[in-house]
């Protein structure tokens, strides 16, 4: 009984550790500044439908915070609309062709999570929506507003990454299991 109870403390002692205690922790940007556009120009309106696409994300990320899977499919049905109804007409060449990439594998993530019951398995398509939407945001913002980047160093076998339009940490990968577990990783 003594090497259960050992072994529990230990646990829960790896958890917070790898969480930061349970308070959120903010990291500045690998050179210490806020990230700046890393590449793409675009127009006042592509930006306006990018943030309108961002709004759609943040909603499914707070029905995975919740874990509500029947809004997260719902969530993500809108999200995967508002993305495939997105007019690429200013893009060309590479921007063209990165834009393609990553809104492809989000639309495709996003329909997964429709067509998914359990919580787990949409957040793990919420991963790799997620990691698509970043190179996105990174690529063609900055926006009107700030967009964290956030992380969950717990996620599987390693670490998943997701936006956010606050500060505080809402962990869409855990939810109440872990709601504060993560950290920022940079401004965009």
């Amino acid at each position: 009984m003594k090497y259960v109870k050992l072994t529990l403390i230990l646990a829960i002692g790896a958890t917070l550790l790898a969480c930061g205690g349970g308070e959120h922790q903010h990291k500045a940007t690998d050179d210490g500044q806020q990230a700046e556009a890393a590449g793409y120009p675009v127009t006042s309106t592509f930006k306006a439908m990018l943030e309108s696409v961002l709004d759609h994300y943040f909603v499914l990320s707070e029905s995975l915070v919740q874990a509500d899977a029947e809004s997260a499919k719902s969530y993500s049905a809108d999200f995967a609309s508002a993305l495939e109804g997105f007019v690429v007409d200013e893009l060309t060449g590479s921007a063209l062709e990165f834009w393609t990439e990553n809104a492809t594998e989000a639309i495709g993530r996003a329909k997964a999570i429709t067509e998914l019951d359990d919580i787990e398995d949409q957040r793990y398509q919420f991963e790799y929506l997620s990691e698509a939407m970043i190179n996105v945001v990174r690529e063609f913002g900055p926006l009107s507003f700030t967009v964290y980047q956030q992380r969950c160093p717990m996620v599987r076998d390693g670490s998943a990454d997701w936006l956010s339009r606050e500060k505080g940490i809402l962990n869409p990968y855990h939810g109440d299991r872990m709601l504060r577990c993560g950290s920022i990783v940079r401004e965009i």
